[in-house]
C-alpha cells in the first residue's frame, strides 16, 4: 500500500516454515548473540518490513536490541509520505529508529557518480555512523535471493569480474548481514501475505525505467519460464564466485602486504612472473589501498593501467593519477621527507622510520667480502664519530672504488633506476666532517676500500636492510 497511513497492528497468525527456517540460519551461523544491537535498515518496503518482522519475533529466543535505521534519499515524489508510514510503523512495534536523509540526486551529479553508487555511499556512511554510534552492533539489510539474482544479472550486463559477480553475500566486513538471501521473493511475499502483515509499496519498483526494474520485471519472468528455481542456481555461482574473489583478493592483499614499499610504491618487477589474472586482482587491491574505494574503477581502467606499465607512462585514472618510472609504480602526490641521523657507536642499529629501513653495525675481527651493494665492509679506523646517515643533496659527490670520476650522489641513485621523486629511499653515510662513505645500492667510496684484507684492525659490516 502507499500514502501515509498507519498500518494496522500485526498480529502473527502463522509462521508457517518460515520463521523456523530463519531462526535455524541465524543461529547455525551465529549471525546474533545474546547482548547484541541489531539494526535493522528499514525502507518500508516488504523485504525489510519481513525481515523487522522475523527478528522482532526472533527477540523471544534470543536477547539482542534491535533498532530500525531509515535513510531518506528524496528521490521519488512520495518520500515524505514513505518516511511517515516507517515512523508510524516503528513507533507501533516500538523499535527506536534512526533516520536521515540527503538529496541524492544533487549528490550524485556533484561527485560525478551514478544514483545506485551514489545513493550506496551516503546510505552506508549513515549505517557506519550507528554503528560508531553503538558497540557490539551489526547491520542487517533485507537483500533476498531474488535481489541476489537481479544484481548478478546487472553486474553480467555491465561486464563485471568476481568482485562484481559476489556482489551480494551473507556478511561484509563483519558488520552487515543479510539473513534473508535464503530467502526468495516469493517466499517472503507469502509471509507477508499469511500473517496479513502490510507494507509500503514503491510504485516505481513497477516502472521499467532502470534496469534493475526491467532485469525484475521482463527478464527474470522469461527465464523462469525455462527455469523455474534459476534464484537457487544463480545463489549456487555467486557463492562459488565468492569464494573464488576472496581467494584472489585474499593473494592480492597479501602480496602487497609483502611487497609494497613505504605502503606506497609496488616494484614492477614483483609483478613480472605473476599470471595476469592474479596481477589485475593486485592491481585492484592497490587502486582501493590508495583511493580508499574503487568507485569508477572499471575494466577498462585496469587494462589501461597494465598498458600503462608496459610502456612505463603515467596515467590518470578516477579520483587518483599514478607515476611509472623505471621498476616502481606509486600516487603522483606522494614524497619521501629528508632525515638525518647520528651514529654514535658501533655494534648498534638505526631505524630510519621515513624509509621503514634499518641500518646494522656489525663489528668483525675478520674480513669478510660484501654480498652485494646493500652492505659494505671497512676500517674502524676509518671512521670518523658521530657518522652521520642522511637524504643526499645537491652538492653530495664523491669518487666510488677502483674509479677516478668524482660523481654526484644522485647521479648514483638514478643510476640505480630509482626515480627522482624517490631518490631519498637511499641514503648517504658520511664520517663527522661530511666525508661520504658510501651511498645506498652504489659501490664504496674509493678512499673507504680495503687495501689489506689481513690487516688485524677491526672491520665494520654495514647493512642497510628492511
Amino acid at each position: 500500500m502507499s500514502g501515509v497511513q498507519v498500518p494496522p497492528p500485526l498480529f502473527l497468525k502463522s509462521m508457517k516454515l518460515t520463521y523456523p527456517q530463519f531462526k535455524d540460519r541465524i543461529k547455525t551461523n551465529s549471525l546474533i548473540d545474546d547482548k547484541d544491537i541489531i539494526i535493522i535498515a528499514l525502507s518500508g518496503g516488504k523485504d525489510s518490513i519481513a525481515l523487522t518482522v522475523l527478528l522482532n519475533e526472533l527477540q523471544k529466543d534470543i536477547k539482542f536490541t534491535l533498532y530500525a535505521a531509515y535513510f531518506n534519499h528524496k528521490i521519488r515524489e512520495d518520500y515524505k509520505e514513505e518516511e511517515s508510514w516507517v515512523k508510524a510503523f516503528c513507533k507501533q512495534k516500538k523499535i527506536k529508529l534512526y533516520t536521515s536523509s540527503a538529496y541524492v540526486k544533487d549528490y550524485i551529479k556533484e561527485k560525478k557518480l551514478n544514483l545506485e553508487n551514489g545513493a550506496s555511499i551516503l546510505r552506508y556512511k549513515f549505517f557506519h555512523s550507528l554503528l560508531e554510534k553503538h558497540k557490539n552492533s551489526k547491520v542487517f539489510t533485507a537483500h533476498t535471493k531474488s535481489d541476489a539474482t537481479e544484481t548478478f544479472f546487472i553486474k553480467l550486463f555491465r561486464g563485471s569480474g568476481l568482485q562484481g559477480l559476489s556482489s551480494i553475500s551473507m556478511t561484509k566486513n563483519n558488520q552487515f548481514y543479510r539473513p534473508l538471501l535464503y530467502f526468495t521473493k516469493e517466499q517472503v511475499l507469502d509471509f507477508l501475505k499469511n500473517n496479513a502483515i502490510e507494507f509500503y509499496t514503491d510504485k516505481s519498483n513497477a516502472e521499467n525505467i532502470f534496469l534493475r526494474n526491467r532485469i525484475r520485471n521482463v527478464l527474470i519472468p522469461q527465464i523462469k519460464e525455462i527455469e523455474p528455481s534459476i534464484d537457487n542456481s544463480i545463489s549456487k555461482t555467486i557463492q562459488i564466485v565468492t569464494d573464488e574473489y576472496n581467494y584472489f583478493s585474499s593473494y592480492a592483499k597479501s602480496f602487497l602486504n609483502n611487497a609494497l614499499i613505504l605502503n606506497k610504491i609496488i616494484p614492477i618487477s614483483s609483478l613480472t612472473n605473476l599470471h595476469i589474472a592474479i596481477q589485475k586482482h593486485i592491481l585492484r587491491e592497490y587502486i582501493r589501498l590508495m583511493k580508499g574505494n574503487i568507485f569508477n574503477i572499471s575494466y577498462e581502467n585496469i587494462e589501461e593501467l597494465l598498458y600503462a606499465i608496459k610502456t612505463k607512462k603515467n596515467i590518470s585514472l578516477p579520483a587518483i593519477d599514478l607515476c611509472i618510472k623505471n621498476d616502481f609504480i606509486y600516487p603522483a602526490d606522494f614524497s619521501i621527507q629528508p632525515y638525518k641521523y647520528q651514529i654514535n657507536k658501533i655494534d648498534t642499529s638505526v631505524i630510519i622510520n621515513k624509509i621503514q629501513k634499518k641500518l646494522i653495525i656489525t663489528q668483525l675481527k675478520d674480513y669478510i667480502k660484501p654480498e652485494n651493494n646493500y652492505e659494505i665492509i671497512i676500517q674502524k679506523k676509518k671512521c670518523k664519530y658521530p657518522l652521520i646517515l642522511r637524504t643526499a643533496i645537491k652538492n653530495d659527490k664523491y669518487i666510488k672504488i677502483n674509479s677516478n670520476i668524482n660523481m654526484s650522489a644522485f647521479e648514483m641513485i638514478r643510476s640505480q633506476g630509482i626515480p627522482v621523486q624517490l631518490r631519498n629511499l637511499c641514503p648517504v653515510l658520511t664520517n663527522s666532517d661530511n666525508e661520504i662513505i658510501w651511498v645506498f645500492g652504489a659501490p664504496i667510496a674509493n678512499k673507504f676500500k680495503i687495501t689489506n684484507k689481513n690487516d688485524k684492525n677491526i672491520f665494520l659490516k654495514i647493512k642497510l636492510t628492511s
